[in-house]
C-alpha cells in the first residue's frame, strides 16, 4: 500500500548556493546527496522526519531528461512529489488493474560521494520524467531508522534549528477538481475528502485532501476558486506550470520559535493569523518553492 509522503523533489541551478540557502538560511540542513549513475543529475538531501526534501540540479547536461532542462528555464522550483510503497510490485500492478498506465517498477541507485550506494525501485504514471503531473512511487531497499540514517549520509539526521519536524501536506495544483479528484483516485486507489475552501490558508481556492497510511501525511488537490493575483495566486502558477505541486506544509514544533529565526536570518515571509495560524515563506527565498509552516500540535 501506499504509507506515506516519501521525498519532495526541488529544482535548482546551482546545488551549493541552493544547499546554503536552505541550511544557513531556512535552517533546514542538508545531510546527504550524491550523484546519480544514470540521467545527468546530482542532489542533496534534507530529512525531516519520515520524508526528506531532494535538491536536485543538472550534473550532466548531455545526460539529463530534456522535461528537467524545460522546467528550470522557467525558473527553480517543485518538481514533483513521491510516494513511498511497503509493496510497490502490488501498488504497481493494482493500479494497472485500475486501468492506469505504469511504467516499472524499475531500479535505480545513487552514489555518494565516499561511494556507498542506496538503491530503490520506482514506478512512474505514464512517463518516467522527473517534472511531470503525477506523483511516482518508490519503494527503498532499507525502511524505517535505517533508512532515515542512509539518506542523512550514513549518519543521524541532523535537527533543524527552524524546528521542522514532519512534512505535514503537499498541494498540488489543478483546474477542475471535480475531474481531478476522481482521476487521482483512480490512479493512486486513494479516497477524496468532500471539497472544502482554502480561504483560511491564504489562497483563494476550493480543495480535497487524500490521507496517505497512518501517519496523517495528506495529499491536497486545489483548484482556483476566483480571479486573484499575488506572490501565492494559484491562477498563476497554473497559467506559467500547468499541473503540478503548488506548496508544501512543514510541521514545527513552536511557530513563535520558527518566526523568531526567520526573523533573526532576514527571510520574507506572511503571517496568516486564524485559529491555525501558519507562516507562507516566500518562493523566492526559497528556491521557488513555497513553503507553509504550522504548528505541530494543531495536526
Amino acid at each position: 500500500m501506499l504509507t506515506s509522503l516519501d521525498h519532495i523533489i526541488i529544482g535548482v541551478h546551482d546545488l551549493d548556493a541552493a544547499a546554503r540557502q536552505f541550511g544557513d538560511k531556512l535552517g533546514l540542513l542538508p545531510s546527504g546527496g550524491g550523484i546519480h549513475p544514470v540521467g545527468g543529475t546530482t542532489n542533496r538531501i534534507i530529512v525531516i522526519g519520515e520524508t526528506y526534501l531532494e535538491l536536485i540540479a543538472v550534473h550532466k547536461p548531455e545526460e539529463v531528461q530534456e522535461n528537467m532542462v524545460q522546467r528550470l528555464a522557467l525558473g527553480e522550483g517543485f518538481l514533483n512529489c513521491v510516494f513511498s510503497s511497503d509493496d510497490i510490485e502490488a501498488d504497481s500492478q493494482a493500479m494497472r488493474q485500475r486501468g492506469v498506465n505504469v511504467l516499472g517498477p524499475m531500479p535505480g541507485s545513487l552514489r555518494s560521494a565516499d561511494g556507498r550506494e542506496r538503491a530503490w525501485k520506482r514506478a512512474d504514471i505514464e512517463r518516467p520524467d522527473l517534472a511531470q503531473h503525477y506523483p511516482f512511487v518508490i519503494q527503498h531497499d532499507s525502511v524505517g531508522e535505517e533508512r532515515r540514517m542512509r539518506l542523512a549520509g550514513w549518519s543521524t539526521p541532523p535537527e533543524h534549528p527552524l524546528g521542522a519536524t514532519k512534512v505535514r501536506s503537499v498541494t498540488l495544483a489543478v483546474r477542475d477538481l471535480a475531474e481531478a479528484s476522481q482521476r487521482f483516485a483512480r490512479i493512486y486507489g486513494l479516497q477524496p475528502s468532500g471539497p472544502y475552501s482554502a480561504a483560511s490558508q491564504g489562497i483563494g481556492a476550493q480543495m480535497v485532501s487524500f490521507t496517505l497510511g497512518q501517519g496523517g501525511q495528506t495529499v491536497e488537490l486545489a483548484a482556483p476558486a476566483f480571479e486573484e493575483k499575488g506572490p501565492n495566486a494559484l491562477s498563476d502558477h497554473l497559467e506559467r506550470f500547468g499541473e503540478s505541486m503548488y506548496r508544501m506544509t512543514l510541521l514545527v514544533d513552536n511557530l513563535t520559535h520558527a518566526r523568531r529565526y526567520l526573523d533573526e536570518h532576514a527571510v520574507l515571509y506572511t503571517t496568516l493569523a486564524s485559529t491555525q495560524p501558519l507562516i507562507w515563506i516566500d518562493a523566492s527565498q526559497s528556491c521557488g518553492a513555497p513553503i507553509v509552516l504550522q504548528q505541530a500540535t494543531l495536526q
